[in-house]
């Protein structure tokens, strides 16, 4: 473990630029911005001004990633306003998101004033509903979050479980099945966990631990698969890999490490070196690009903003592993991500995505990238603030 962080000067520097941004600038933005006062709820997307993009579907998942981004750091003591906004986003979901008190947990999609446009129960989305139950408890022990946590876990243990294991993409069974929102999940069970000390979540998350050496990670390689055939078996056909979801799984086997003392330390370095390996293109900040084709590893594409913070957010548990150039280029991506993303005429903004080419292609600032941010600000402060405990 390394402890010498006090003298690692100018990572601890980009690290306090970074909270000063998320915390002076984004947060108070989408706050203010980010939120509807007439109808209620988050929007989904602001422009580039910091108006409001309306008139479109707002992905419920977006909702609870907000509720979890506020009540986060409200118990961070980062806003004033948080815990408020996110008590207030938490009754319209209730409210609009999950019907019947959410007897099926929550559904898809609504319109700007609430209407349920897609009453399918998606299982990313059920993954955000319980990591925003996690957060609403931890942040303002507000029992209808428990409630409704136990409630969704029921339904998916009773309507998508799969025979195969884990559970079907939704109560309409696409393939292919995916390791993404299982992925969501295992952070959902441990932050369960953490927050109400229940062991109903704690033998949840377990699973999905077995269950990502058995199928997810593919040590030969060392990738995480993607896409999975109905029986939950691995597709030989699936070539293409996402580094962003590999940086994921670093942190998140890190956080199962913190939890349970388990050794993941082979996984980890694996998949943060091969996501480094396949994913970065040197043309621009040694940013990942989006998704990697295995068979053509060296053409890069088009680059979003999550798979950078989460680039960052590994960078950062692999230096407080011990890994020294992990921090080095933690530091480094910080100054890419003001020379690039973070660039925008009105601070606390982003631009979500970058072509092959370096050139801006985001039409708007989507709100569910704030979880992202917030997720490798919160890392950030877990460094430059040691043995702080929530």
């Amino acid at each position: 473990m390394i402890d010498d962080r006090a003298y690692d000067k100018k990572l601890t520097a980009s690290l306090q630029r970074l909270r000063r941004w998320y915390c002076e600038a984004a947060l108070p933005l989408w706050a203010e911005n980010g939120y509807d006062r007439s109808r209620g709820g988050f929007f989904e997307a602001l422009n580039f001004d910091a108006t409001p993009s309306i008139a479109r579907p707002r992905r419920v998942r977006s909702q609870a990633r907000q509720i979890h981004a506020f009540s986060q750091a409200s118990l961070r003591g980062w806003s004033t306003k948080a815990n408020t906004l996110a008590s207030e986003g938490f009754d319209y979901f209730i409210e609009r998101a999950c019907p019947d008190q959410g007897a099926r947990g929550c559904v898809h999609l609504l319109d700007d004033h609430g209407e349920i446009l897609d009453d399918r129960r998606d299982l990313y989305d059920q993954a955000f509903l319980l990591l925003a139950c996690a957060s609403r408890w931890s942040a303002g022990k507000d029992q209808r979050a428990r409630d409704l946590a136990a409630r969704t876990v029921e339904f998916l243990d009773r309507e998508l479980s799969s025979p195969h294991g884990g559970w079907f993409e939704s109560d309409r069974r696409e393939l292919p099945r995916r390791q993404n929102p299982h992925m969501h999940l295992f952070e959902a069970f441990m932050a369960l966990y953490e927050a109400t000390s229940e062991e109903r979540y704690f033998e949840h998350a377990n699973d999905i631990y077995d269950r990502c050496f058995r199928t997810f990670y593919n040590a030969a390689d060392g990738i995480i698969v993607e896409h999975l055939l109905e029986d939950f078996s691995r597709d030989a056909n699936a070539r293409t890999i996402e580094p962003g979801h590999m940086f994921e799984w670093v942190w998140l086997l890190s956080a199962y490490e913190r939890l349970t003392g388990a050794d993941c330390s082979s996984a980890r370095n694996t998949l943060y070196a091969r996501g480094a390996s396949l994913g970065e293109d040197a043309r621009f900040f040694g940013f990942v690009s989006n998704s990697i084709d295995l068979d053509r590893p060296r053409q890069h594409g088009s680059k979003r903003l999550w798979p950078q913070t989460e680039y960052l957010r590994a960078s950062l548990v692999q230096h407080e592993s011990g890994d020294a150039k992990s921090g080095a280029r933690a530091g480094s991506l910080i100054e890419g991500l003001f020379k690039s993303y973070l660039e925008t005429s009105i601070e606390g903004l982003w631009i979500d995505e970058f072509d092959e080419l370096g050139a801006p292609i985001a039409q708007d600032v989507p709100s569910s990238i704030l979880y992202h941010l917030h997720e490798a600000v919160a890392a950030a402060d877990r460094f430059l603030q040691p043995g702080k405990v929530l």
